[in-house]
Order: C-alpha cells, then sequence, then structure tokens
C-alpha cells in the first residue's frame, strides 16, 4: 500500500478542515460585534439555551453549506482552497442576511436579540432567561438555509460568475419559498404558532424549525448537481418546491396520527408544550426528507 497518497489526502483534508474553523470563528467574531449590547457568552455560560441554539444553528448552518461547496470535482489543492474561502465569505453573508430576514419578516413582530436574554415565567412558574422558541426558529432557519446553499454550491459545471450568480439567486429564491412556507404553516394550523412562539412555548419553536429544516434539505437536492442553464435549473428548483411543501404538509398530518395516537399535535403544541412529542415528529419528517432527498 502507497501510504504517500493517504497522507497527502488527510493532509489537504486537515487544510480544508481549518478553513471551516476559521469561518466558524469568523461568525462568532461577527455575531459577538453585532450583539455588543449583551454577552453572549456570558448567556451561554449561565445556562441562556435561546442564545445557544441560534449560536448552534448558525455554526451548522455554516458547515452543511461548505459541505456542498467542498463537493464536486477537483480543480487543484491550491484552487479549491482559494475557492473555498470565497464561497466560505459569500456563505458567511449569506447567512447572517438570513438572520436578518428571519427577524424582521419570519418573526417580524418580535425583536429577536431582546428576546433571547428577555425573563420568561412558565406555567409551572419557573423563570427562565431567553426565548428558546424563537432561538429555535432561527436555529431551524439557518440550517435550512445552509442545506439550500449546499445544494446551490455543489457540483460544477458552467463558470465562476454562472456559479456565484447561480448562489446569489437561489438563496434570494430559497428565502422566499422558506417564508412562504412559514406563513402557510401558521395559517394551517389551529392555533396562532407565532403567538406560542412569543409566549416562550419550545414545542412550537421546534415544530416550525424543524419543518423549515425539513424542507431545506429537500430544496438542497433539487439545487444539487452541476449547472444545466437558468431556465432548467429554476423550473427544477419550482417543481421541487411544490413537491417537497405538499409532501411535508402530508406527512406531518400523517405523523400526527400515526406517532401521536392517543393526542395530536395542536394539543401538544398549545396544551401541553410537549417538547419531547414534538422532537419525535419533527426528526420524523426530517428523516423522511433525508430519504426523499438521495432517492430521488
Amino acid at each position: 500500500m502507497n501510504i504517500i497518497p493517504i497522507l497527502t489526502s488527510l493532509s489537504q483534508g486537515f487544510c480544508f478542515a481549518l478553513v471551516g474553523v476559521f469561518f466558524i470563528f469568523l461568525a462568532k467574531q461577527l455575531d459577538d460585534w453585532r450583539t455588543r449590547d449583551f454577552d453572549d457568552d456570558r448567556h451561554i455560560d449561565d445556562g441562556n439555551v435561546a442564545v445557544g441554539l441560534r449560536r448552534a444553528g448558525l455554526y451548522l448552518g455554516i458547515a452543511i453549506a461548505m459541505a456542498g461547496a467542498l463537493s464536486g470535482s477537483s480543480s487543484g489543492f491550491w484552487l479549491d482552497l482559494i475557492q473555498l474561502a470565497v464561497d466560505g465569505l459569500i456563505i458567511t453573508g449569506f447567512l447572517f442576511s438570513s438572520r436578518f430576514i428571519n427577524d424582521f419578516i419570519m418573526m417580524g413582530h418580535l425583536d429577536n436579540d431582546a428576546e433571547c436574554i428577555k425573563e420568561f415565567t412558565l406555567p409551572d412558574g419557573r423563570t427562565v432567561t431567553g426565548n428558546t422558541a424563537l432561538g429555535m426558529v432561527e436555529a431551524g432557519m439557518y440550517i435550512a438555509t445552509g442545506f439550500i446553499l449546499n445544494g446551490s454550491l455543489s457540483g460544477g459545471g458552467g463558470t465562476f460568475f454562472q456559479s456565484l450568480v447561480s448562489a446569489v439567486l437561489f438563496f434570494v429564491l430559497g428565502q422566499v419559498v422558506l417564508l412562504a412556507f412559514g406563513f402557510v404553516y401558521e395559517l394551517i394550523t389551529p392555533f396562532n404558532v407565532r403567538e406560542e412562539i412569543k409566549k416562550n412555548n419550545l414545542a412550537a419553536g421546534i415544530g416550525l424549525g424543524g419543518i423549515l429544516i425539513a424542507l431545506g434539505i429537500l430544496l438542497m437536492s433539487s439545487l444539487s448537481g452541476p449547472f444545466t442553464g437558468w431556465g432548467t435549473d429554476i423550473a427544477g428548483f419550482a417543481i421541487y418546491t411544490a413537491f417537497g411543501m405538499v409532501l411535508l404538509l402530508v406527512f406531518r398530518s400523517v405523523m400526527d396520527r400515526v406517532l401521536l395516537p392517543t393526542t395530536n399535535l395542536a394539543t401538544e403544541i398549545k396544551v401541553d408544550r410537549n417538547v419531547a412529542a414534538l422532537v419525535v415528529v419533527e426528526s420524523a419528517i426530517a428523516a423522511l426528507a433525508i430519504i426523499i432527498a438521495y432517492a430521488i
């Protein structure tokens, strides 16, 4: 066995991993600067789950998107490293834009930063710091966006300019789809989702954040692969979007009956605030999205 190629591959992989670590660190520094009115690290040290969730979603979103940038054929180690660094800057910018979109449109009636350090009294009388429901939705938006960027940056074909424009275009379209799906989800849910999230109902946050992640996985599948032309790629994205939205809503209804035979999701969210039930259902929906994404 020739060990040289193995050592070369491992050393190059280590370099790519260092680039990923750098962009996670950069995202932390930028978010620390953005929220300089309060100390995120102190809140995390004090057990603020809301701040922890939003940071976790940001870091996972970066890693998921950069995994797409690393896929496809190699142009040589140094060119690949430079391309990854450029993609990392694009990804970081897009994810912070996604946070802005989440704050001012998806949860437009709430100030996410203020909510994540606000004091809440829970129905059982306990006092907690931070709106964990809102933190979960923000994390879900980051992760879903990461999957969309993974798909738009993966594969190959086309020029560098086409790849860049494609990433920008599908980021914008992906955000529109996620927002539209969030509003559709609220319309068909028999209670006010945003109001429950405002009340720090974590089960409601898991319900919305989880289904956004599942949709992001399906959209990633529609975008993966080489550039084949604007018309074809946009048409494919539109078909996958319609298919994914309908499928997830239907499957969620099925899971409601199959996985929760003695109750229903509306009761578990609004009345019982049952985090365990929502974790089970949303995990099953994400599992289905993963299977479909790699099956079609």
